[in-house]
């Protein structure tokens, strides 16, 4: 986001901008707060999450290292509408919407960039919605895993990562229960697509993985 911006606008993001240590299970924000900037975090894991109106909390997100998330709430000058909180000890770098502003008036490529990204969370929204509506639990899990591989470093044909969440958290992003979630792993492996050892996953051969038909 910030690679075409000049060292005067990388200062003023720099002033404008700070690290926040989160400890596991506390959050970093709750549904309602003053949303005065984004977060990019660094390391760890956040979950973005809300409680429907039967008291049930669901896993909208799940952002790790790399990911960023509440341009578009900045943006808009409205209140957060989730909680975020640390699925592990993490370290979150927070951008001031101030510091945004001066960069988008001093330079339009950043305007394009962030553009750009905000397209790319529409698209990974609809995808999601798409993939809730029309996809069964197999095809939602491996659509997940997916999703993890492509960030992983490859080894030929192979995949190994860790999750980045529970099994609980990740089922609640999916929209099926854990049981469901934990059969689902169970029959992949059962078929050698993959390994599953805690939250350590191996996946031997990446294509017959991902070309899997599941109807």
């Amino acid at each position: 986001m910030f690679r075409t911006a000049q060292a005067a606008e990388l200062d003023v993001i720099a002033a404008g901008s700070k690290v926040i240590s989160v400890t596991k299970g506390n959050p970093l924000f709750h549904q309602g707060d003053l949303c005065s900037g984004f977060h990019l975090v660094l390391s760890g894991g956040i979950r973005l999450a809300f409680t429907s109106p039967d008291g049930r909390e669901h896993t909208a997100k799940i952002a790790v290292a790399g990911d960023h998330f509440a341009e578009a709430v900045m943006f808009l000058g409205q209140p957060y509408p989730l909680n975020a909180y640390a699925m592990q000890d993490a370290e979150v770098l927070f951008i001031g919407k101030e510091a945004v502003d001066t960069c988008l008036k001093q330079n339009p490529d950043f305007s394009r960039i962030l553009i750009a990204n905000l397209s790319v969370q529409l698209h990974q929204f609809a995808n999601k919605i798409a993939t809730l509506t029309l996809h069964n639990a197999t095809q939602r899990v491996i659509g997940y895993l997916l999703r993890y591989i492509e960030k992983d470093e490859r080894n030929g044909g192979e995949a190994h990562f860790k999750l980045p969440a529970s099994k609980h958290v990740i089922a609640s992003h999916l929209n099926i229960s854990p049981e469901t979630l934990s059969r689902t792993l169970r029959q992949l492996e059962d078929m050698g697509l993959m390994s599953v050892e805690g939250r350590k996953i191996s996946i031997p051969d990446i294509e017959k993985f991902r070309n899997f038909d599941t109807l």
